[in-house]
């Protein structure tokens, strides 16, 4: 089952604003992370691995 949440990048927009120093929008891109879906998946938690005996004897 996939999940998915807006995209922690361009705030679910797909796009992010380039703006120049007085805070005027110069141009727009096509999110990097999200390519451009506006969406990513989230990955559910799962154990990497499991120590079951981490006692070493000589």
């Amino acid at each position: 089952m996939e999940k998915t949440s807006d995209c922690h990048h361009c705030e679910g927009k797909g796009y992010t604003e380039i703006r120049d120093c007085g805070g005027d929008i110069q141009r727009t891109d096509q999110c990097s992370f999200c390519e451009g879906l506006g969406r990513v998946e989230v990955e559910s938690e799962k154990p990497e691995f499991s120590q079951t005996n981490t006692s070493i004897s000589l």
